[in-house]
């Protein structure tokens, strides 16, 4: 069914010729990656030599917030949790696999509207400064996973924040995937709450990414991802009916 359906791109014949839904979402995954990381971590390090903010987001708020070291553990859930969320919740049939495609899709348009908003309007998270200069007291646990993300991350990149966008993006399909589970859905939705509060108490965001994080993805589900969920069900109706 899947190579009936229109907008399904070429880039994913192999990882569709998968037979196992592990080896179909790990080779979905490699894609992903071989293209978004390249392309965010170049232009995250061009903005930073570039070295320009044309609008400082900071607030009161943001000053007032208090940084929590432990809750880069929270933060990094991005990585080790919500990416990783079809692994759990996609289901195994070939409706499951389309929709795991267009989520792929979707994360490359997500990043493309982003990076190109990086670009246009770059801004330094100058809040970083806070965690630095709390580095000295900090436990060599956390401090370990600081300084792993600023040696990749640096200080640029602020809004809309990917970070809340992108786990926004795999929470709203996992809630798709597992409406028989309430318990989960629940669950999932108040760690995504969790994690995007994460990005100020690590003084990895402003309050504006965070809130501009959120709001990217309404145009994008109500003009890209219903659209093309739409043709999946059509395209399953018509397979049914014929």
């Amino acid at each position: 069914m899947s190579d009936e359906i229109p907008g399904i791109w070429k880039i994913w014949n192999f990882t569709k010729s998968r037979k196992s839904n592990v080896g179909f979402l790990l080779s979905m995954a490699a894609i992903d990656v071989a293209i978004l990381a390249p392309f965010y971590v170049i232009i995250n390090h061009l903005m930073s030599m570039r070295g320009t903010t044309v609008f400082d987001p900071v607030t009161s708020m943001d000053l007032a917030i208090p940084f929590m070291a432990w809750t880069v553990v929270i933060y990094l859930s991005l990585f080790y949790l919500f990416y990783p969320l079809p692994l759990i919740s996609m289901p195994n049939s070939q409706r499951g696999r389309n929709e795991a495609l267009i989520l792929s899709q979707s994360m490359i348009l997500l990043f493309v509207i982003s990076n190109t908003w990086f670009v246009l309007f770059p801004a330094e998270v100058h809040l970083r400064t806070q965690a630095v200069d709390g580095a000295d007291t900090m436990h060599p646990f956390f401090l370990s996973m600081y300084e792993g993300l600023w040696s990749i991350d640096e200080p640029y990149s602020a809004w809309p924040s990917l970070h809340v966008s992108s786990a926004l993006l795999f929470t709203l399909f996992a809630i798709r995937w597992w409406k028989d589970w309430p318990v989960r859905q629940w669950a999932i939705g108040i760690w995504w709450v969790l994690m995007s509060l994460s990005i100020l108490t690590t003084k990895q965001h402003f309050i504006l990414d965070l809130i501009t994080g959120m709001l990217v993805m309404w145009p994008i589900w109500k003009w890209y991802i219903q659209p093309a969920l739409d043709r999946v069900d059509i395209a399953l109706s018509d397979e049914v009916s014929s």
